[in-house]
C-alpha cells in the first residue's frame, strides 16, 4: 500500500510540476485548525489543539504547534511543530518536529503570537508523513511507519484521516506484530 501511494505522489508530481500555490494544502491548514475531543484509550480522554504559528507573507510554507493534553492528568503527552509543504496540487507533506525545550512553550496554543519571538533553531528531529486529499475538505495519509509519536509506541503503523465536513480528526493505528486496527475518533470543538 505504500509503495503504491509513493508511485502515485511520484507520477502526479512528474505530471503536475511542484505546485507552489497548493490550494489542497492551503484548505487543510485553516480548516484543521482549533482543537479537538477524543479518547486515547479507555481510560485517557484528550484534547489535541492546532495552532497556526510564525505567520508572515515571506515565509512560503505553514506552520502548526500540536499539543496533545490529557484531560484527567492535567498533563502535556506530545508537543510538535509541524511544518506543511507542498508537494502536488493535491499532496502535501506534514513534517513533524519535536521541541528542544517543550516546557517552554506548554499551554501556548492559547497565544500563537508567543512563537514569534523563536525560529526553527528550537526544533528538533522530524518525523513526515505525505497527505492526499481524496476529496474536497478530506485528506488523509497512507500507511507510514515513521518512528512512532510519543503517543503511540515505536514501530505502529499510523493512519491520519481528517475530515472538515464533519469536523472530525481520525487516526487508525496497528501495533507493531499485529493485525488488529485501533481506531480513535476526535471531535472538534465549535466556537462562535
Amino acid at each position: 500500500m505504500k509503495r503504491v501511494f509513493l508511485f502515485a505522489a511520484i507520477c502526479l508530481l512528474t505530471f503536475n510540476g511542484l505546485a507552489q500555490d497548493n490550494d489542497a494544502l492551503k484548505q487543510f491548514y485553516r480548516t484543521i485548525q482549533g482543537a479537538y475531543q477524543g479518547q486515547l484509550n479507555d481510560s485517557t480522554t484528550v484534547t489535541i489543539h492546532f495552532t497556526p504559528i510564525w505567520e508572515r507573507d515571506d515565509n512560503p510554507f505553514q506552520w502548526l504547534y500540536l499539543e496533545v493534553f490529557n484531560n484527567e492528568t492535567k498533563q502535556i503527552i506530545e508537543q510538535n511543530i509541524l511544518e506543511i509543504k507542498p508537494i502536488t496540487e493535491i499532496t502535501f507533506s506534514v513534517k513533524v518536529y519535536g521541541i528542544k525545550s517543550p516546557e517552554l512553550f506548554a499551554g501556548k496554543w492559547s497565544n500563537r503570537n508567543f512563537f514569534d519571538g523563536y525560529n526553527t533553531r528550537i526544533l528538533k528531529g522530524r518525523k513526515e508523513f505525505v497527505f492526499l486529499k481524496t476529496m474536497d475538505f478530506e485528506y488523509q495519509t497512507g500507511w507510514n511507519s515513521p518512528k512512532s509519536l510519543k503517543c503511540f509506541p515505536s514501530g505502529d503503523r499510523i493512519h491520519f484521516k481528517f475530515v472538515q465536513e464533519d469536523e472530525r480528526f481520525y487516526i487508525k493505528r496497528v501495533p507493531q506484530g499485529t493485525t488488529n486496527i485501533l481506531g480513535y475518533t476526535f471531535f472538534k470543538e465549535l466556537t462562535d
